[in-house]
């Protein structure tokens, strides 16, 4: 059997004081001599005192606790977004409990359940299978903001477009096989290889060419999810550059290139999304796509924030860019074709229709 844990009482009989005297020394609200008020820390310490989570809770009215579900934490990206909405949320005082649910339904609804039962203040849904109107009723009076839908101001992020800008800047460097790899998690609002499938068949039947359906791979957002879908798409052959759903299949992309003995980007470019930091650490460094997530988390905090203070919001739409970030994992074609052979390092020269950084 464990020690039985330490009481206020017990602390406050070993110092010779009142219960409400040590709670004044822990809480600061009342001054205590200096005398007191180390014989009563000297005591916590040696009982080992620790002050009831859910007893200050009760006291407060408040956790000082955010819940956070999010569909898992094994991607960089996801770890950089965590790590930054812990820090946004640090600002107002309140930490983050994490729970993860995966892509199932039901696990994230126990989780939401879960959090909005007097855990946590307020909740943060990053799930993408769950809808801002189901999380707001399982979270009853709970707080809650879901990331990117909410009704009031949803974020508008344009991955139709992101796509076409991806196509024209590896068509004008003269890339003409191009394959993709999904990412199940990218865009909430429709499934991703739907959404780039008519994407490219657009682009493709306007420049006269077609789509073979075999050059889009389904991915799960993992580097075994990169390898099987590069493996699956140069099949096809003639492959000059594929682009990925998300940096962590992308990774998977320049593993499959080093087991195969395929160079990066002189047999096959390779464009990310997310820009985590492993990207630029990569040989050779890779462009991909900048994920704002500094922006999406400022703004959905500020949501949060706002539910928890019971104050209004002007209803509106916010349009975050998402630039191509250039660095040296995409060849330019047209110069191999003329026996040149140069990699497309940055050139000092944006390209105008196409919002991107040069590093």
């Amino acid at each position: 059997m464990g020690k039985q844990a330490a009481t206020i009482v017990d602390v406050a009989r070993a110092a010779g004081v009142s219960p409400s005297t040590v709670s004044h020394a822990l809480s600061g609200k009342r001054e205590i001599s200096l005398p007191v008020k180390e014989r009563i820390f000297k005591k916590i310490r040696e009982l080992d005192y620790r002050p009831s989570f859910y007893a200050q809770a009760m006291k407060r009215n408040s956790t000082g606790m955010i819940g956070v579900v999010v569909n898992e934490c094994r991607n960089p990206s996801a770890s950089l977004f965590l790590d930054t909405l812990a820090a946004e949320l640090e600002k107002y005082s309140y930490k983050i409990v994490i729970g993860l649910a995966g892509l199932d339904h039901r696990k994230g609804e126990e989780l939401l359940r879960h959090f909005s039962a007097g855990l946590v203040d307020g909740v943060i849904n990053l799930l993408p299978q769950i809808t801002p109107e189901e999380a707001q009723i399982l979270c009853g009076s709970t707080p809650v903001v879901t990331n990117i839908r909410e009704k009031l101001i949803p974020v508008r992020l344009d991955y139709d477009q992101l796509t076409r800008n991806i196509l024209n800047y590896l068509w004008d460097l003269g890339h003409r096989r191009i394959g993709y790899i999904t990412s199940p998690s990218r865009d909430p609002h429709r499934p991703d290889g739907e959404a780039t499938r008519q994407i490219m068949t657009e682009f493709l039947k306007s420049h006269g060419e077609e789509l073979d359906p075999r050059m889009i791979a389904e991915g799960d957002d993992s580097i075994e999810g990169g390898i099987a879908g590069t493996e699956q798409i140069m099949r096809l052959g003639n492959i000059t550059a594929i682009f990925a759903g998300n940096d962590q299949t992308a990774f998977g992309i320049y593993r499959w290139a080093y087991l195969n003995g395929v160079r990066i980007p002189d047999d096959i470019s390779v464009i990310g999304f997310d820009d985590v930091p492993q990207a630029a650490t990569l040989i050779p460094p890779m462009t991909t796509v900048r994920f704002p997530v500094q922006e999406l988390v400022t703004h959905t905090v500020k949501l949060l924030i706002a539910k928890l203070r019971q104050e209004t919001l002007p209803p509106g739409q916010i349009t975050l860019d998402m630039p191509l970030v250039i660095r040296h994992s995409v060849a330019d074609r047209k110069r191999i074709s003329a026996g040149r052979r140069k990699k497309a390092l940055p050139s000092g020269k944006k390209n105008k229709t196409i919002p991107s950084i040069i590093l």
